[in-house]
């Protein structure tokens, strides 16, 4: 995790409590952060004896003889990589990483190649996934393909099917994004547009065995769609793409659109249904543990803490007004938790993200509530094309007129900006999806 200034207690003679309030949310966000992150995970589920590996959770060993094979893609790739090679040493032969825009320089055995900038599919990404492609394709029957997988996976892995190009795909996903598909829904379709997700790198790195670790960025953990799941197998179909599209009203470029309709005619090869039986895979880190962080340090801090949810979902503008009615029926001092990842249907022209959306929301219902404050982030450090991971919300502010106005816009960066409630952590070199730590004290 890049370094990242602490926030110091202040005196609560010092300034007034909501600042004292947002100083708590935002050390317990840390703790949250910290728990998650690949040099702690991955000792706990990937060790070394001689030259005996083993992976506890998909119980697999494995007999090391210089004959590892490394993929790596994700926000959390580039601390994945690193435990990796501080566990594995020489016994890695190649290694290939498409790790964030703005990873720093790497020199161990593994290529780092940055791609992905604003969260989106690119060439520079697109270049990183031929190279695993191929590195995947190169593997032989005596050697293990270990891949390591974290959110942010999807886009730095964006290896198209044949006949789509990248920026077909990434007009695919924008629109189904605008159109409020669902994180299972967006993945479901990319499976099919893709050459590597959906079980497919696993099936190419045949005969290799594949052993899979991944950070969890989506509700309940499911395999098939954390980064879209390239080592498990894939129970949607072309079918099930086309019904999601038509549900959703979304306009595909031509080519997708024909591309899904022959696949769901029966003339383009389904991904594997079922897990390849040389790939195993298991998830080390998720929203979950992220939040039993938050709790502790809640509670070290003085809070009765709680997880009210690690599978909030659905409109952010909705849930941000569930997430404010809940705490502003609370008293005491104390610390509620929220896990999970929302959607925002897009119907203006302003600048934000989800996180931003749900503080926005919230900050309407909170406006006439003393003693209470919202910190909605992105454990990864960030939260839509914006500089911000989200934002921090109190009662009293911000003026509920301008902030109907500029929800209705879907600018809740651009309202939140000047207010000082934007929140910028960073990247923080994970991805567990967002966090909701709710403050109450009066």
């Amino acid at each position: 995790m890049r370094p990242h200034p602490r926030p110091q207690p202040l005196k609560p003679a010092m300034v007034p409590r909501a600042m004292t309030l947002r100083d708590d949310a935002e050390a317990i966000f840390y703790a949250a952060v910290a728990a998650v992150q690949p040099e702690v995970l991955m000792p706990q589920h990937m060790g070394c004896d001689g030259d005996r590996l083993w992976f506890p959770a998909i119980e697999l060993e494995w007999q090391l003889d210089r004959n590892v094979r490394l993929a790596a893609f994700g926000k959390a790739a580039p601390g994945m990589v690193r435990a990796a090679e501080a566990i594995l040493g020489e016994h890695i032969v190649a290694g290939i990483a498409s790790v964030p825009v703005g990873t720093a320089p790497h020199d161990g055995v593994t290529a780092f190649h940055p791609g992905a900038a604003d969260n989106l599919p690119d060439h520079a990404a697109m270049e990183a996934a031929k190279r695993i492609h191929d590195l995947a394709a190169g593997a032989s029957a005596d050697e293990l393909l270990l891949v390591l997988i974290s959110g942010g996976g999807s886009a730095l892995l964006p290896l198209p099917a044949a006949g789509i190009t990248l920026v077909q795909k990434l007009a695919t996903t924008r629109a189904l994004a605008s159109a409020g598909a669902t994180i299972s829904e967006l993945n479901a379709v990319r499976r099919h547009l893709s050459a590597l997700k959906g079980g497919q790198l696993a099936q190419l790195a045949t005969p290799a065995t594949v052993a899979a670790l991944a950070i969890s960025d989506v509700i309940g953990d499911p395999l098939p769609d954390i980064a879209s799941g390239p080592t498990v197998g894939d129970a949607s179909t072309y079918g099930d793409c086309l019904a999601i599209i038509e549900r959703l009203g979304a306009e595909l470029p031509p080519a997708v659109a024909a591309h899904l309709e022959r696949g769901a005619a029966g003339a383009l090869e389904e991904t594997p249904a079922a897990t390849p039986v040389n790939a195993r895979t298991a998830v080390i880190g998720s929203n979950r543990i992220a939040l039993e962080a938050a709790a502790v340090a809640a509670a070290a801090r003085g809070y009765a803490a709680g997880i009210v949810t690690d599978a909030l979902q659905g409109e952010a503008r909705d849930a941000g007004k569930q997430v404010a009615r809940h705490i502003v029926g609370e008293r005491r001092h104390r610390c509620l938790l929220w896990g999970g990842e929302t959607t925002v249907t897009v119907t203006g022209d302003g600048r934000g993200g989800r996180s931003q959306e749900l503080a926005l929301a919230a900050a309407i219902e909170l406006a006439d509530s003393a003693g209470v404050g919202l910190l909605v982030a992105g454990t990864d450090g960030q939260d839509g094309p914006t500089d911000a991971a989200g934002a921090w919300v109190g009662g009293g502010t911000p003026p509920v007129a301008g902030a109907r106005a500029a929800l209705d816009a879907n600018d809740s960066h651009g309202f939140l900006a000047p207010t000082g409630a934007l929140f910028r952590p960073g990247l923080t070199g994970t991805n567990v999806i967002d966090i909701v730590i709710g403050l109450v004290d009066r």
